[in-house]
């Protein structure tokens, strides 16, 4: 056998014993499916530009966090704040639109979508979200002059 012959052979061998005594788990491949199917490309991309996890202070850090956390997502024409609170198992998801306007907020999870809608002001709010990765689809009520934007995944 070659080398190569041999690199194959053995990856397809790690491969099965790694399938038989570590198989990944049906949740994360079903989470693989969904996030790809969920996908949309006519919308726009919001990018996360503030985590109040990963821009929190060594103290913080150290000292763990007990308030909400503090999410901000941007396009050029619209900013996403979000606040998420633990209560008991769920999470609660408060938000706001900035410039406010109302739209629907689709907001998918593992478990599926739950809609809200934002009022006049921008606000919105869900409650007992399953803990785990969650993004936002936003579809403004004037459809027909704006894309939908999407938000990155975030787990929460």
């Amino acid at each position: 056998m070659t080398d190569a012959a041999d690199d194959s052979a053995l990856e397809q061998e790690l491969r099965r014993v790694a399938a038989r005594l570590d198989p990944v788990p049906p949740e994360v491949v079903q989470a693989a499916v969904d996030a790809f199917s969920w996908r949309d490309i006519d919308a726009e991309l919001a990018e996360l530009v503030f985590d109040s996890l990963l821009d929190a202070d060594q103290a913080t850090l150290v000292r763990g966090s007990s308030g909400p956390r503090l999410v901000s997502f941007k396009t050029p024409e619209l900013t996403v704040d979000v606040e998420v609170t633990t209560t008991g198992s769920g999470r609660d998801v408060m938000g706001q639109l900035t410039p406010p306007q109302p739209a629907t907020v689709e907001i998918r999870h593992s478990a599926g979508i739950v809609s809200t809608d934002a009022d006049e002001l921008g606000r919105f709010r869900s409650q007992s979200l399953p803990g785990g990765p969650v993004s936002l689809r936003l579809r403004p009520a004037d459809r027909g002059s704006r894309p939908a934007v999407v938000t990155d995944w975030l787990a929460i």
